[in-house]
C-alpha cells in the first residue's frame, strides 16, 4: 500500500528461484518507506506479439521489465524516479475506482498527507531487438522506447553482478521540465560485514542512507518471516547501498 508522500523512487529486484517477487518501494518527501513485498506477476494487458511488448499502469518501465523477466527468466531491478510534479502524480479515491490525475500543484498540495498518492504513468509500447534477444540488449530497446516518449534519458541501464539495473536520472521537476535526478540508491554507505538475519541487514541498510541523506528510511511490509529466519554475513565499505 503506498503513503502519502507525493516523492517517490522504488527498487524491485528480480524474483527469486522459488519465484518469489520482492519490491522495495522509497518515498521521498522528507519521509522514506522501503516496502520489501511479495509481488504476483500479472501483465494480463501485455502484447501478445512476440517481438512487441506493450503495457500500461502507474509504472509502464516496472511492467516491462516484469514481462521481460516472466519471458526469459532473466534478473533486473527497477528504481523509480521521484514524483514531485502534479502531472506525473494520481490520487486514489476509492479502492474501487481508477485513480483520478491531479490537475493543479495546488491541489497536490492539499492532498499531501490526506490521501493515497499514487504514480499517474500510461503505456508503453517497444520493438525487442531479434525474436532471441539478448538480455542488455532488450532491456536498452525498452529504456529507449520510453525516455523517447519523454524527450529525455529518465532511465539508463547499469550492470550489475549477474543481472542489470534499470536506475532513474532524470525526474520532472517544478517547472515541469526534465531535470536530473541522483537515485537514493545511489547513496554510498558502508555495513559491517558480520552474521546477521536478513531483517536486520536491510534495517541497518536503511538507516545508513537515512543519516547519508538526511531522509527518514524504514523497511515496510515483506516476507518478515523469511527475512528474520535467513542468516547473511553480506557487508561493504563505501560501496552504493543498490549493490550491498
Amino acid at each position: 500500500m503506498l503513503p502519502n508522500p507525493a516523492k517517490l523512487i522504488s527498487y524491485r529486484q528480480g524474483p527469486a528461484r522459488d519465484g518469489t517477487m520482492f519490491s522495495v518501494v522509497i518515498f521521498r518527501a522528507r519521509q522514506v518507506m522501503i516496502a520489501m513485498s511479495l509481488m504476483v506477476t500479472f501483465l494480463g494487458n501485455a502484447s501478445a506479439s512476440p517481438n512487441t511488448i506493450t503495457v500500461q499502469g502507474g509504472r509502464p518501465v516496472d511492467k516491462a521489465i516484469q514481462e521481460l523477466e516472466k519471458r526469459y527468466g532473466w534478473r533486473i531491478t527497477y528504481e523509480d524516479p521521484p514524483y514531485s510534479h502534479y502531472s506525473d502524480i494520481s490520487v486514489v479515491t476509492d479502492l474501487r475506482l481508477p485513480a483520478v490525475p491531479v490537475q493543479s500543484p495546488s491541489q497536490l498540495q492539499s492532498l499531501q498527507g490526506k490521501s493515497r498518492l499514487v504514480p499517474k504513468g500510461g503505456s508503453l509500447s517497444f520493438t525487442l531487438p531479434s525474436a532471441d534477444p539478448d538480455k542488455l540488449g532488450a532491456v536498452e530497446a525498452l529504456v529507449n522506447s520510453y525516455n523517447a516518449s519523454r524527450g529525455g534519458k529518465v532511465f539508463a541501464v547499469e550492470r550489475g553482478t549477474g543481472l542489470l539495473h534499470v536506475v532513474p536520472r532524470q525526474k520532472t521537476g517544478s517547472s515541469g521540465t526534465l531535470e536530473p535526478v541522483t537515485p537514493i540508491l545511489d547513496t554510498v554507505i558502508t555495513v559491517e560485514p558480520k552474521e546477521r538475519t536478513a531483517a536486520a541487514l536491510i534495517e541497518e541498510i536503511c538507516k545508513k542512507i537515512s543519516i547519508a541523506t538526511n531522509t527518514d528510511v524504514a523497511l515496510g511490509s515483506g516476507p518478515l518471516n523469511m527475512l528474520v529466519q535467513t542468516k547473511t554475513s553480506i557487508g561493504g565499505s563505501g560501496k552504493t547501498a543498490r549493490s550491498i
